[in-house]
């Protein structure tokens, strides 16, 4: 506790001759505030429960950023505009179709990249679930 103590007492220190040389060159109209006033209402507000609870939370989230790997962030970038793109006005009111006529339009060529996305996906997420660490393409 003493050196956070005397941490802050070394920042009130240098703030003040900060002050005090604005004062010299004449600049104190610039810092027309009271440096020992405006850090006491800014330790008083970065105190406050709901800016530490704020500031957690946003420690959170970068932590959970920090663990995707840029690349698959602009794959999954891609893929939700292309599904963006994809879903027209026709998607939304689909016809009814048989597994045969699913099974004949999966055999189509333009098809194979988007079903080889989906099971590559659908593997790894099965071995990260299960434990696996031997997962391709796996974030940082």
């Amino acid at each position: 506790m003493s050196s956070q103590y005397d941490e802050l007492r070394e920042i009130l220190e240098t703030l003040k001759r900060i002050e005090d040389k604005l004062d010299k060159a004449g600049l104190s109209v610039l810092a027309d505030v009271n440096l020992s006033t405006t850090l006491t209402s800014l330790i008083r507000l970065l105190t406050e429960p709901k800016v530490i609870d704020l500031i957690n939370k946003a420690a959170n989230i970068l932590n959970v950023l920090s663990m995707i790997d840029p690349v698959l962030l602009l794959s999954l970038m891609y893929s939700v505009s292309c599904m963006n793109k994809a879903m027209s006005s026709d998607a939304l009111n689909p016809p009814n179709v048989t597994i045969n006529e699913l099974l004949s339009e999966l055999s189509k060529p333009e098809y194979g990249k988007a079903l080889g996305m989906i099971l590559v996906t659908l593997r790894n997420a099965s071995k990260c679930l299960e434990g696996g660490g031997d997962v391709k393409g796996g974030g940082t």
